[in-house]
């Protein structure tokens, strides 16, 4: 566990796993190797969770193979229902563009509009 002030973080194995689930149902075809998932508690962001992406100076310097970090907002994330979890995470890995350029997609990507349709034909239920 990492302490920085009052923010804490810790690695969300948990939302990993759910990750790739969500990868291989919906066929996102996303390199999960790339993306560290942390969880973090003490902030005071309004966001459930966040998606950073790593410049290649820091991934020299850090001699790391990620590309990208989700983070999730335990205060916010955690007391979320199953569903609402489902949809967070896929939401997050919206963001990160197949090719895993380094780059994010903002949100007038297509894709997040059919987030609610992708997820009625998967069952999330077994995924919390």
């Amino acid at each position: 566990m990492l302490f920085y002030s009052k923010l804490r973080f810790t690695i969300a194995e948990d939302v990993r796993k759910m990750a790739a689930t969500l990868n291989t149902s919906l066929a996102m075809g996303i390199d999960l190797s790339k993306i560290e998932f942390i969880r973090s508690s003490g902030s005071r962001s309004r966001a459930y969770a966040r998606t950073f992406s790593l410049p290649s100076q820091w991934r020299f310097v850090l001699n790391t193979e990620k590309f990208y970090i989700v983070e999730v907002i335990s205060e916010r994330f955690d007391n979320l229902t199953c569903y609402d979890k489902v949809y967070v995470v896929t939401h997050e890995l919206m963001h990160i563009p197949r090719g895993m350029t380094g780059g994010l997609r903002n949100h007038s990507f297509k894709g997040f509009k059919r987030i609610r349709s992708m997820l009625s034909k998967t069952d999330v239920s077994d995924l919390c």
